[in-house]
């Protein structure tokens, strides 16, 4: 094993280990929703995500979390044969979906975002599907 995998492997095993503060004895917090949860170290989790998702979480035009865009990358990436550039073309198409349904409740759907392309009808898919997101690297 190389050193950055046993550091990373305990640092894992570490955090694993400690407590979050909402069960600690004598917490009052235990019964609270909105604590979320404590103890992640999420720039740690954005780390061990594969190279080529963490390259396609960079230029993404949303805020996506580690854990779910790992989720969401692992299924898309089963479904595509192992094809990389696939994966990632689904992923941005997923996405553009998503952005789709945000515009749509947000701004409505006469939003230039939804009408610079006539909606298809899919069974599945609740907002019209959003044209193509154009990525342009980071400089």
């Amino acid at each position: 094993m190389t050193m950055r995998r046993v550091s990373r492997t305990l640092s894992k095993t570490l955090r694993r280990l400690r407590r979050p503060a909402h069960r600690r004895a004598g917490a009052n917090a235990a019964a609270s929703t909105l604590l979320g949860r404590s103890g992640e170290n999420p720039l740690a989790d954005y780390d061990d995500l594969p190279a080529p998702l963490r390259q396609w979480l960079a230029e993404a035009a949303m805020p996506w979390s580690p854990r779910s865009a790992l989720r969401i990358w692992q299924r898309v990436l089963r479904r595509s044969g192992g094809d990389v550039a696939r994966a990632q073309a689904e992923m941005s198409r997923i996405e553009a979906e998503r952005l789709a349904e945000d515009v749509a409740r947000v701004w409505g759907p006469q939003h230039p975002y939804l009408a610079s392309r006539p909606g298809r009808d899919r069974p599945g898919v609740r907002a019209p599907s959003a044209p193509e997101v154009r990525r342009h690297p980071r400089r």
